[in-house]
C-alpha cells in the first residue's frame, strides 16, 4: 500500500525546473489544453515551458498520490507531481511535470510499421513493468479506498459497489449490485444481472488470482512520443515514450488493462488489435466486462 498522504503538498523547491506558478497564473494560461468550453467544470493547462495544471472541484487527488506511487516504485517515464492542494472553493489544484512530445493518437495513422513495432514494444517494456509490482492483497485504490476507474462510481462511494474489494468475486459481485439498484432506479428487474452473477461468477471468475498494478486508461490519447535520433538502428532514430494520465490505476484484476483498453475500442483502425502487443489478450472476460460497461453506461 501507498504511503499515507495529506494535502497540501509541495515538492521541495530544490527539485523544481522552475517556480510554482500561482493560482492566478494558472487561471490566466492561454494554452487550455482541456475544458474550453465557458461551463466546464474540469481545466487542463500548460502553464510556461515546465508546468501542467489540472484545477476542478471534482479532481481526486488519488491522481497525484498515483503519480507519487509510480515514481517511488518504478522506472518508467510518467509526469512528476509537483504540487497538489485544495482552495477554499473546493477546487483541488494538481500540478505537475509537462512532458514534451505529441499523442500517439495524432502520430498514428502516418506511423510506417516499424515505427508502430519500434513504439508497441517500447510501451510492452513499460506495462511488463508496471504488473512486476507486488499484489496488495485488495482490490481498489493504493491508498486501501475506493476502485477508481469510473465504472464502480457510486454516490458516496458505497463500498458494496465502489470497493476496495478483497477478492475478485467482490469485485464482479460490486458491479452487479450497481447494475440491480439502476435496473430498480427505472422499476424494472435486471435480468441481465442474474445471468452474470448465475453464468459468469462461474465461468470466469477466480478468486485465487491476485491484483494488478494497472494504469486502467490505456488509450493513444493517453501515449506521448518523441522523436530522438539514435545510433542503435537502421532507419537513425528512436522514440521517447510516456504515459500520462494515471488518475483511474490502482489495483486490479490482472485482465482489467486490456478489459478498459477494451472499453475504449473504436475499430477504426489497426490500434484496437494491436493493443495485445503490450499487454496480453484476455476476449472472454473483454467480452464479459463490456456487456456490465453498457448495461451501466448506455
Amino acid at each position: 500500500m501507498a504511503q499515507p498522504f495529506q494535502l497540501p503538498y509541495f515538492r521541495d523547491s530544490k527539485e523544481l525546473p522552475a517556480p510554482l506558478p500561482s493560482v492566478d497564473e494558472i487561471h490566466a494560461s492561454p494554452n487550455i489544453l482541456k475544458g474550453l468550453e465557458a461551463w466546464a467544470d474540469r481545466k487542463v493547462v500548460r502553464v510556461g515551458e515546465h508546468f501542467i495544471a489540472k484545477y476542478s472541484p471534482y479532481n481526486d487527488q488519488i491522481e497525484g498520490e498515483n503519480l507519487l506511487f509510480i515514481e517511488q516504485n518504478l522506472q518508467i517515464s510518467a509526469p512528476r507531481l509537483y504540487a497538489m492542494w485544495k482552495e477554499p472553493d473546493g477546487k483541488l489544484y494538481i500540478v505537475m511535470e509537462y512532458l514534451q512530445g505529441d499523442t500517439l493518437q495524432f502520430l498514428w495513422p502516418n506511423l510506417q510499421e516499424s515505427d508502430k513495432v519500434l513504439i508497441l514494444s517500447k510501451l510492452r517494456a513499460i506495462f511488463n513493468q508496471v504488473r512486476t509490482l507486488q499484489s496488495s492483497g485488495f482490490f481498489g485504490s493504493i491508498n486501501k479506498s475506493h476502485m477508481p476507474h469510473h465504472l464502480f462510481y457510486s454516490p458516496a462511494y458505497d463500498p458494496k459497489i465502489s470497493g476496495p474489494f478483497g477478492s475478485e468475486s467482490d469485485l464482479v459481485l460490486g458491479l452487479i449490485s450497481k447494475s440491480r439498484l439502476n435496473a430498480e432506479d427505472r422499476k424494472r428487474h435486471s435480468y441481465l444481472a442474474d445471468f452474470f452473477e448465475n453464468q459468469l461468477l462461474l465461468d470466469l471468475v477466480e478468486d485465487d488470482r491476485t491484483s494488478t498494478f494497472t494504469h486502467s486508461d490505456l488509450q493513444m490519447k493517453n501515449i506521448l512520443v518523441r522523436e530522438i535520433s539514435s545510433q542503435e538502428f537502421s532507419q537513425g532514430k528512436d522514440y521517447d515514450v510516456s504515459t500520462v494520465d494515471w488518475e483511474s490505476a490502482g489495483w486490479y484484476p490482472s485482465y482489467w488493462e486490456y478489459v478498459a483498453a477494451f472499453f475504449a475500442f473504436t475499430w477504426d483502425s489497426d490500434w484496437s488489435n494491436r493493443v495485445a502487443d503490450i499487454v496480453d489478450a484476455w476476449p472472454a472476460e473483454a467480452a464479459m466486462m463490456k456487456m456490465i460497461y453498457q448495461d451501466l453506461w448506455l
